[in-house]
């Protein structure tokens, strides 16, 4: 029986995740999938089995966009919650139920004052 209230689109874009707590430990992964309010997360297993993310667990997501020429480069900040973790072929897939979903900017490389106020950035972790 399928409970997904939104429907799923395959979309392979490079992300980030990292702990929510500690953000010590950062994964470099390929979406798989997404809806509005999840996402499923692929990365290799050979990138660091001991610090596997748990059921329950928050970390923060930052998938990157494709780059447009109205809106420049930008990501999709995230806080998440796994959901599940999945050993398949050698990859690991990571089911996160998103809690919080904002677009960033990318900071250009030009400017080195930061951000402006108001103004998030991605830190692409």
């Amino acid at each position: 029986m399928d409970r997904r209230s939104d429907p799923r689109v395959d979309v392979k874009l490079p992300c980030h995740l990292a702990s929510g707590r500690n953000r010590s430990s950062v994964f470099v992964g390929i979406t798989e999938n997404m809806s509005r309010s999840g996402v499923l997360v692929v990365w290799n297993a050979g990138d660091g089995l001991a610090s596997l993310p748990k059921p329950g667990e928050p970390l923060v997501l930052e998938i990157e966009l494709p780059a447009n020429h109205n809106f420049g480069r930008r990501c999709m900040h995230c806080n998440a919650v796994v959901a599940r973790v999945a050993a398949q072929n050698g990859d690991l897939r990571v089911a996160l139920q998103i809690n919080q979903m904002q677009f960033r900017s990318y900071p250009k490389e030009e400017s080195a004052s930061g951000p402006r106020p108001g103004e998030y950035t991605c830190r692409v972790m």
